[in-house]
C-alpha cells in the first residue's frame, strides 16, 4: 500500500503516493453508514448563486427566496357563483316561495362593492363580483328568473341561503408567505406567484455538472457493433446521469469517456471546464483498471469517504479537488449502471437539491405494502428498484404497493426503465415479508 500524507493539513484527507497503478486497490475503506455519508455530503452543500428571471421563464428554477403576497386576495368578500346577492333577512322574512324583489346595480370580477343598496332589494352578480357589505348569499341564476322583467328577479328556491359568498383574504393575506424558498417552481405555483405579485422572482443559478465516465470496453452508437461481437459494454452511464442532473434541477455538462489510463485520466481531470460539481463513474472499485480514484488521490484532492454500507453502489466516494481557488465536489460512482443509478439518486441528486435550497434534499419518501418478500444482507442498506400501484380490488389492504422492476443485479440496465422509486430496507432489517409496509423513495422517473 502507498504511503498516507495530509493533504494541507485538513484532518481525514488522504494522498497516496508511490502507488503502481496495476495492483488492485488497497486503500483502506471508510464503510460509512447510509446516514453518515449522506450527512456527509449534505452538510458539504452550499447555496448556489442567486439571480431575478420572469415569472413565465423560472418554470424548474428552484425560489432563492419566499414568495410573499403583495394584497389581500381577494380584496373584497366576493360571489362563487353567477347570480344574485341578497341579504338572508330579506328572504327569511317571505313565507312562501317564489319571492319577487328589486335588482339595484350589478357587481362584475374587479370591481369595487356596491354602497348604500336599499334593504330588500338584490345585486345582480357575477362569480368573482365584490358582495356589497352586510350581504351574505348569493343565490345562483338557476334558481332564479334570470332577471325577466329588468328591474326586478323571481326567486324560485332559497336553498342558498348563506352560501357561495368568498371571504376578503380567503386565498392569500398581504404578508403572507405563498410560496416557500427552495420550492421549484411548475405549473401550479407560477399562478400563485404572479397572484402575489411577485415577478421577476429570485432563483438559484442551475449547478453545471460535469459527467465523466471511464472504461477502455465502453462503446457509443457508432462502434455498437463492438457490442454485437461480445468485444465491449454500451455507454449508458453518462447520458442516464445527465438526465438525472437534469430532473435535479442542473445542467449536465459531458465530459466524455476516457479510457484506463493514467495519463489519459490525469489529463481529464487537469483539463476540466468550469463546473460546479463532478461526477465520475468508473473506476471507482478494486480492480487493477479501476484508476480514477487512485489518479484523483494523487492530486490535490481531499477525499470526504470512499464506500458505504449500501446495495447497490458501496465503492461510491465523494471529496473535494483543489482548483484554484476554490474546492471542486467530486463524486466518484461505481461503473455497474444499476449501481451507478441508485448512488446518483441517493446522493448526487440530494447534494444538488439541498445546494437549490430544496426542504426535503433527501428526497420524499411513501410507505407502501410490497408485492415480494424484500430482504437485505446484515449490516447494509438495501435498495431495490421498485414501480408502484394501487391497491388490489379485493377489498384487502388499503395501502398503495410496490413490485420489484426486474432482476436486480447492479450490472443489470432494464430493471432501471420503469424505476419509480427505491424501496429503502435499513440496515439492521433482514427481511420485509410480503405485504408488510416498506418505505419507498419516490424517483422523477416513468410516472
Amino acid at each position: 500500500m502507498g504511503q498516507r500524507i495530509r493533504f494541507l493539513g485538513q484532518p481525514g484527507a488522504t494522498l497516496l503516493t508511490d502507488r503502481r497503478m496495476g495492483e488492485f486497490e488497497s486503500l483502506a475503506a471508510d464503510w460509512l453508514s447510509y446516514e453518515e455519508a449522506l450527512a456527509h455530503v449534505l452538510n458539504e452543500a452550499s447555496p448556489m448563486p442567486t439571480a431575478r428571471v420572469p415569472a413565465w421563464s423560472a418554470f424548474g428554477r428552484s425560489l432563492a427566496e419566499p414568495i410573499r403576497a403583495r394584497a389581500d386576495l381577494p380584496a373584497w368578500p366576493n360571489s362563487a357563483m353567477d347570480g344574485f346577492a341578497v341579504r338572508s333577512e330579506d328572504l327569511a322574512a317571505a313565507a312562501t316561495t317564489p319571492v319577487t324583489l328589486p335588482v339595484q346595480g350589478a357587481s362584475y370580477p374587479g370591481s369595487v362593492p356596491l354602497e348604500k343598496v336599499p334593504p330588500g332589494a338584490v345585486v345582480r352578480i357575477m362569480t368573482g363580483g365584490a358582495v356589497p357589505a352586510g350581504f351574505d348569499t348569493v343565490i345562483r341564476v338557476e334558481h332564479t328568473d334570470g332577471e325577466a322583467s329588468p328591474g326586478w328577479v323571481v326567486i324560485h328556491r332559497t336553498d342558498d341561503l348563506g352560501r357561495h359568498v368568498r371571504s376578503a383574504g380567503k386565498d392569500m393575506t398581504a404578508g403572507e408567505e405563498t410560496v416557500p424558498e427552495g420550492a421549484i417552481v411548475h405549473s401550479g405555483s407560477v399562478p400563485v406567484i404572479l397572484a402575489s405579485g411577485q415577478d421577476p422572482v429570485a432563483v438559484y443559478r442551475r449547478p453545471r455538472v460535469g459527467v465523466l465516465s471511464s472504461g477502455d470496453e465502453l462503446v457509443g452508437p457508432e462502434r455498437f457493433d463492438r457490442v454485437v461481437e461480445g468485444r465491449a459494454v454500451p455507454d449508458t452511464n453518462r447520458a442516464m446521469i445527465a438526465a438525472g442532473v437534469r430532473e435535479a434541477g442542473g445542467v449536465p455538462v459531458d465530459l466524455g469517456v476516457v479510457d484506463d489510463d493514467p495519463e489519459s485520466l490525469g489529463n481529464s481531470l487537469d483539463s476540466l471546464p468550469d463546473v460546479d460539481v463532478l461526477v465520475t463513474t468508473g473506476g471507482a472499485s478494486m480492480g487493477e483498471k479501476d484508476l480514477l480514484k487512485r489518479i484523483l488521490l494523487n492530486m490535490p484532492f481531499r477525499l470526504g469517504f470512499w464506500r458505504v454500507r449500501v446495495r447497490p453502489g458501496s465503492p461510491i466516494s465523494f471529496g473535494h479537488l483543489r482548483r484554484g481557488d476554490h474546492d471542486l465536489p467530486v463524486f466518484g460512482l461505481p461503473g455497474n449502471p444499476a449501481s451507478a443509478f441508485v448512488t446518483f439518486h441517493v446522493f448526487v441528486a440530494p447534494y444538488m437539491r439541498a445546494c437549490l435550497g430544496s426542504p426535503r434534499p433527501g428526497g420524499t419518501p411513501v410507505v407502501v405494502c410490497t408485492d415480494a418478500p424484500l430482504a437485505s444482507p446484515e449490516g447494509l442498506t438495501q435498495f431495490y428498484r421498485v414501480t408502484l400501484h394501487g391497491p388490489p380490488n379485493d377489498g384487502g389492504s388499503r395501502w398503495a404497493r410496490c413490485s420489484l422492476t426486474g432482476p436486480q443485479g447492479s450490472g443489470l440496465v432494464r430493471s432501471l426503465r420503469d424505476a419509480e422509486g427505491l424501496a429503502v430496507i435499513p440496515e439492521g432489517v433482514a427481511r420485509i415479508q410480503r405485504n408488510e409496509p416498506v418505505s419507498v423513495m419516490l424517483l422523477p422517473g416513468p410516472r
